[in-house]
C-alpha cells in the first residue's frame, strides 16, 4: 500500500492574502500601469545630470510645439523641431543629442519615429555639419576644454595653501583627479574604503632591476562608461616629487579627516562650509543623496579645477563690466528675436547672437573638470606609452572613438616629413 503521509489535506485551497500598496500604481503615457516602486526605479536607473538633461530637451521641444501648434506625437514634429533648432544657430552636436532624446522618448510613450522620419532627422543633422563646417566666422566641431599638462597643474597645485584644511583637500582634489584621468563625477564619488596604499615592485628602466615604489588602487565602482557597477581599477605609482604625488596629498587630507575624527565610512572628499566645517557637519546644502551626504559634487570638483586655473593665470578672469555686456547682448537678442515679424526673422536674428557668442568663447582658453583627464591622457601619450595602455588607465574601451579625441595627431617638428624635402638654395 502505498503511503498517504505526504498527501495534502482534501479540500480548497487558502486564498491568498492580498495586501495594499502604500502607493498608487504610475500610469505610464503609452498606456499600461506600473507600480510606483518600479517607476522609481526605472527613474533612478538613469544618473541624475542624464534625467537634467533629458528633460530639458524634452521641455524644450513640447515649448516648441506648443508655440508652432504642433502635437508631440505628431509625424515630422521632431524632424521641424530639428530644423528650427538649426536655424537659430545650435551646433550639430546639440540637434543630435536632441534628436536621441527625442526618438527615445517617442518611442517609451508608444509614438515611435519611423523609418522615413529618422532619415530625414539624420539628414538634417548633417547638413547643420556641413554648414557649421563652411562658416567663416566659427570654428566647427564642440568647444572643448583644454587640457592641463603637468608644469600647469604644478601652477594650479601651488595656488592653494596646503596648511590649511580646504587647501590639503583641494589638493587632493586636483592630484587625485588628474592622475586617474578622472572623470569630475569619479573622484567625487569615492568612498573611503575605494582607496587603498601599498608597495609593487617594479622595474627600474635604467638597470632592469626591481625597485619597491609605493603605489594607490583606487576602486571606481560606477561611473558614466560603467553603468552596469561592474567596478575598475586604476593603479597610479608614487609620483618622485610630493608636491605632485597624489599619495602625498591623500594622506595629507587622511590626517584632517582623523584630526576631526571623522575617519570613518563614508565619502572621501567631503565638502568644507565658509566656517571651514568638515563633512555632514557643516552648513549650506548638502548632497540629494543621503549616503552620500557630507561628500562633495562633480559641481565641486568643476569649480576647484575652475578657481586653481584662474588663480594661477592659466585663463583670464571676466571683469564686471565684460559680464554685464554678455548679458546685456543676451537680453537684445532675445527680446529682438520676440518682436520679429516671422519665425525666421526670429531665428536669424538668434543665429547671429550664437555666432558672435560662440566665437567669443572659442578665442579664450577654458579649463574646467575634463581639462584634468584630458591633460593626463595627453600627457602619457607625449610620454610615448602605447595607446592601448593609455586607454586601460583611462577606463575607455578598445574600440572606443572618444579616446581618439584626446590624442594629439600632430606630428612633432622634428619628425615632420616636409622636413626631408628641401630644396637647395
Amino acid at each position: 500500500m502505498a503511503s498517504t503521509e505526504l498527501a495534502p489535506a482534501a479540500g480548497p485551497a487558502p486564498a491568498a492574502r492580498r495586501r495594499a500598496r502604500a502607493e498608487a500604481d504610475v500610469r505610464l503615457p503609452g498606456g499600461g500601469r506600473i507600480t510606483a516602486s518600479a517607476a522609481r526605479r526605472l527613474h533612478e536607473s538613469v544618473p541624475r545630470n542624464s534625467r537634467s538633461a533629458r528633460d530639458s530637451r524634452w521641455s524644450a521641444y513640447q515649448d516648441w510645439c506648443d508655440t508652432y501648434g504642433w502635437d508631440t506625437a505628431e509625424d515630422n514634429a521632431v524632424l521641424c523641431f530639428l530644423d528650427d533648432l538649426a536655424g537659430r544657430g545650435h551646433p550639430a552636436t546639440t540637434l543630435d543629442a536632441h534628436f536621441g532624446t527625442l526618438r527615445m522618448l517617442r518611442a517609451m510613450r508608444r509614438t515611435p519615429l519611423d523609418t522615413v522620419e529618422i532619415k530625414s532627422c539624420l539628414a538634417i543633422v548633417s547638413q547643420r555639419r556641413g554648414e557649421e563646417a563652411d562658416d567663416p566666422l566659427v570654428e566647427p566641431g564642440p568647444l572643448q576644454a583644454a587640457g592641463v599638462d603637468l608644469s600647469e597643474l604644478r601652477l594650479m597645485v601651488r595656488t592653494l595653501d596646503r596648511t590649511t584644511v580646504r587647501g590639503r583637500r583641494d589638493a587632493a582634489v586636483l592630484l587625485l583627479d588628474w592622475w586617474m584621468a578622472g572623470r569630475a563625477s569619479e573622484p567625487a564619488r569615492l568612498n573611503l574604503h575605494d582607496i587603498k596604499f601599498t608597495k609593487v615592485k617594479v622595474t627600474d628602466p635604467a638597470t632592469g632591476d626591481k625597485t619597491l615604489r609605493e603605489a594607490l588602487i583606487v576602486k571606481i565602482r560606477r561611473s558614466k562608461a560603467d553603468q552596469a557597477a561592474r567596478g575598475q581599477e586604476v593603479r597610479i605609482l608614487a609620483a618622485d616629487e610630493s608636491e605632485l604625488c597624489p599619495l602625498h596629498a591623500l594622506r595629507e587630507w587622511l590626517d584632517v579627516l582623523a584630526d576631526d575624527g571623522q575617519l570613518t565610512p563614508g565619502p572621501l572628499l567631503r565638502r568644507i562650509d565658509k566656517h571651514g566645517t568638515i563633512g555632514a557637519k557643516g552648513a549650506g546644502r548638502h548632497t540629494k543623496d543621503p549616503l552620500r551626504r557630507g561628500g562633495i559634487t562633480a559641481e565641486t570638483v568643476n569649480t576647484v579645477v575652475k578657481s586653481a586655473a584662474r588663480a594661477a593665470g592659466l585663463t583670464p578672469t571676466p571683469a564686471p563690466e565684460d559680464r554685464a555686456a554678455v548679458a546685456l547682448a543676451a537680453r537684445q537678442a532675445k527680446e529682438a528675436a520676440e518682436q520679429a515679424a516671422t519665425a525666421e526673422e526670429s531665428n536669424a536674428i538668434l543665429k547671429a547672437w550664437r555666432t558672435t557668442r560662440r566665437a567669443a568663447r572659442a578665442a579664450v582658453r577654458r579649463i574646467t573638470g575634463h581639462s584634468m583627464r584630458r591633460g593626463c591622457i595627453q600627457a602619457m601619450l607625449d610620454a610615448g606609452h602605447p595607446p592601448e595602455a593609455v586607454a586601460l588607465h583611462s577606463r575607455h574601451s578598445p574600440r572606443s572613438t572618444a579616446f581618439d579625441a584626446y590624442r594629439s595627431t600632430k606630428l612633432s617638428w622634428d619628425q615632420n616629413p616636409t622636413g626631408s624635402l628641401r630644396l637647395a638654395a
